[in-house]
């Protein structure tokens, strides 16, 4: 095995996940950086070839323990602050000017921050000198070995692959039977034959060429990335398809669902709908839809998606609404040639099980961890990260460093003692800590400074990834003597501190909801984040880390009038289908049950539930939405579409204030109900807004001030995790005020 197979196989994909956990990066965030980070270690180590620091970097290597495994270093007591402590000592010696710069370089290679970056780089630099000494770096060998690795990264080894967790499929071919006919050559008896591997060809060449340049440029992404994303989002839709229509009534839903607007006579798409803006947005109004159906955890899958294709969640979120109605429209002309029911579309997409991944573009395929019942279930297994990049890294022209020698090391003990690091004591004896050549040399050539050493904020406790019940807890870690620090979750601010003369700090932190959370520490220029998951959901407590407010406003009202529909046959009958709608709060209506307690939605965010009049009537006061396309969806208490209608709401009059606003306070949402979340309530009224206090039991988890909007509504978003929850409306401004509203309300899971 050579180097470059060593390297790869060494930094393989759980050793992405776990220096992510260590370094408070996600995988895909650590996988970019570590690609840009090791060219650049390892163009600086080699830069030493012909200079003296050559043999300091062989000591370096003999000083340090033969690393085994990346998880295998971590797994040590307080692996992760040694390593990182080890490459603080090792950075400036032995890379130079390069050390101070290195952060910089990969925090703008790979986006990330540059508080990250610095940590992440620390701990690979002593991973990367015991894979060298593995690889046969020593003293006697040390100039040779250097100077191999210049364009040593860049250098392509047949059969390397990093343990990827979703298995490689070749390439989508049709095998043995003839291949799949051209989209301009296929008639109905072509199109009803396509089954399996035949039809996922014919599929990705619907999404192929223009058209899926057209489709990607529409939802937000740019040049050459366009089309790649769309061909991205293609299995990942199919993969929820197929476990959609993993039960006849998913099936004969889906084949309702079908558009066959959106495809031609001969069954091909029919992408001229991007031409117009007004259809492109009625058709991502249909996807949204869609998608709620599809991804109960569309959040994850949109987030995981974009990082992927380095765009946004949003921009992910407005492809896969956009594809998903010609994806599912092309399936349904498949159907109809095929003269399928239920169960043969059913077992239509059955049959590319399998073969998804395949489809997948080359380097996305960490995506593979969307593809199956995970990503519907929101439990979707770590993704497998893209395997390190094969292009060459530029050569870094990195000043030769020339300390003067050093002493020779005195004998050291090397047995571990009370979890202390024991390898770096060689290491502090080799670098001469306290009148060595290190000081000599940095009195000499001090390197600058770099902002993420400046002022470097480290949090020790929790760790990333680690797992907290849902209590109170303290968040504590070491940073700049007597900084002034801001603690957030979820961009939320949550607690403050300030760091002690000592450099420690610490804060007493409100008990987070159950799930996921990102909490980041700001102060003095420095930033540090990690992500913890919250397992434990009968303490009762909560936080606001996951509510979010927004400027979307509304009412309600339960009463309504009898269309003229048969009581007992559900219908939406205002809005019109496509109907455009002036800014602010509007009525839905229709007929259903009388007594049925439904559910209403606005592109998968719940608005609350509504019980249908005696007479068969209901209505309901849409909270203003946004400017924009939206699709309200109705559902019955076994969770079954009864009904949907797609609109486009105006943007409000430019001219238009809040500052004569004197209407009746309403609220949207009424105590006592189970709702889904995403959820969001609101409502109209006077004066300057409102402020919603956020409560689990007796305890205050946070509050948000929302001001009144152009058309005197105000609305809050909210996320907050399965439980018990209250929420206290009082006027904006006056915080003793008692209550106008107190809502009680049950987050299902």
């Amino acid at each position: 095995m050579n180097f470059t197979e060593l390297l790869h196989a060494f930094f393989d994909d759980q050793a992405t996940v776990q220096l992510g956990r260590a370094a408070g990066l996600d995988p895909q965030e650590t996988r970019r950086a570590l690609d840009a980070a090791l060219p650049l270690q390892l163009d600086a180590l080699a830069a030493q070839d012909g200079t003296p620091a050559a043999a300091y970097v062989a000591e370096a290597t003999a000083s340090l323990p033969t690393f085994e495994s990346v998880p295998a270093a971590l797994n040590e007591p307080d692996g992760a602050a040694n390593l990182q402590q080890a490459g603080e000592l090792l950075l400036p010696a032995l890379l130079g000017d390069q050390a101070a710069v290195l952060p910089g370089q990969v925090a703008g290679q790979a986006g990330v921050s540059e508080a990250n970056a610095a940590h992440l780089t620390q701990m690979t630099l002593p991973l990367l000198l015991s894979l060298l000494g593995r690889a046969g770096l020593t003293s006697g060998t040390a100039g040779a070995r250097l100077a191999e690795l210049r364009g040593s990264w860049g250098a392509t080894t047949p059969g390397i692959v990093a343990e990827p967790v979703v298995p490689v499929v070749p390439p989508v071919v049709v095998d043995p039977a003839p291949a799949a006919p051209g989209a301009a050559d296929l008639g109905a008896a072509d199109l009803a034959s396509l089954t399996g591997p035949a039809l996922l060809e014919w599929l990705r060449t619907q999404f192929s060429g223009r058209t899926g340049e057209r489709i990607g440029a529409a939802a937000g992404f740019s040049g050459g990335a366009a089309g790649r994303a769309t061909q991205a989002a293609l299995p990942v839709l199919l993969s929820a398809l197929m476990q959609r229509a993993g039960s006849d009534a998913g099936a004969r839903d889906l084949l309702s669902r079908s558009a066959t607007e959106l495809v031609g006579a001969d069954g091909t798409l029919d992408a001229r709908v991007l031409d117009d803006p007004a259809e492109t947005a009625r058709v991502e109004g249909q996807g949204r839809a869609l998608l709620g159906t599809l991804f109960p955890n569309l959040d994850m899958v949109t987030g995981r998606l974009g990082s992927a294709l380095g765009g946004s969640g949003a921009s992910a979120g407005r492809l896969l609404a956009l594809m998903a109605p010609m994806l599912l429209g092309l399936l349904g002309a498949r159907a109809r040639a095929g003269n399928l029911d239920a169960a043969g579309f059913r077992s239509l997409l059955g049959g590319v099980d399998g073969h998804l991944p395949g489809l997948l573009p080359a380097g996305l395929t960490g995506l593979g961890a969307l593809l199956g019942a995970g990503a519907l279930t929101g439990t979707a297994a770590t993704p497998a990260a893209p395997a390190l990049s094969r292009a060459a890294a530029p050569v870094v022209t990195t000043a030769p460093v020339s300390p003067p020698p050093p002493p020779a090391p005195a004998p050291v003990t090397t047995g571990r003692r009370g979890g202390f690091p024991w390898w770096i004591i060689p290491l502090l004896l080799l670098l001469g800590l306290g009148g060595c050549w290190l000081v000599n040399q940095n009195r000499a050539v001090t390197p600058p400074a770099s902002s993420a050493q400046a002022a470097s904020i480290v949090v020790t406790n929790p760790t990333s990834g680690a797992d907290l019940p849902a209590e109170p807890f303290t968040m504590s870690g070491t940073g700049p003597a007597n900084t002034e620090l801001t603690i957030s979750d979820q961009g939320q601010e949550v607690g403050k501190a300030t760091v002690g003369a000592d450099g420690a700090w610490s804060a007493e932190l409100p008990a987070p909801t159950t799930g996921e959370h990102t909490y980041s520490v700001d102060g003095g220029g420095g930033r540090s984040e990690l992500k913890v998951n919250v397992t434990d959901s009968s303490a009762g407590t909560g936080s606001t880390g996951t509510d979010t407010a927004s400027t979307d406003t509304g009412s309600t009202d339960t009463g309504g009038t009898n269309t003229g529909a048969a009581a007992g046959t559900f219908a939406i009958s205002e809005p019109a289908a496509d109907a455009t709608l002036p800014a602010g709060t509007f009525t839905l209506r229709g007929t259903g049950t009388a007594g049925q307690e439904v559910e209403l939605f606005e592109d998968g965010t719940s608005l609350g539930k509504i019980t249908i009049g005696e007479d068969g009537a209901w209505s309901f006061d849409v909270p203003s939405p946004t400017a924009g396309a939206h699709t309200y969806t109705v559902r019955g208490p076994d969770g079954t579409d009864l009904g949907s209608v797609a609109a486009t709401v105006s943007a409000p009059d430019a001219d238009a204030s809040a500052a004569d606003c004197d209407r009746d306070y309403t609220l949207s949402i009424t105590d006592g109900q189970t709702v889904n979340e995403p959820f969001r309530f609101g409502g109209v009224g006077q004066g300057q807004g409102y402020s919603v206090t956020v409560k689990r039991g007796a305890r205050t988890i946070g509050t948000k001030d929302i001001p009144l909007d152009a058309t005197c509504g105000w609305s809050y978003q909210s996320k907050p995790g399965a439980g018990r929850i209250t929420y206290e409306v009082r006027p904006l401004g006056d915080a003793a005020a008692a209550p106008l509203s107190t809502v009680n309300l049950t987050v299902g899971q």
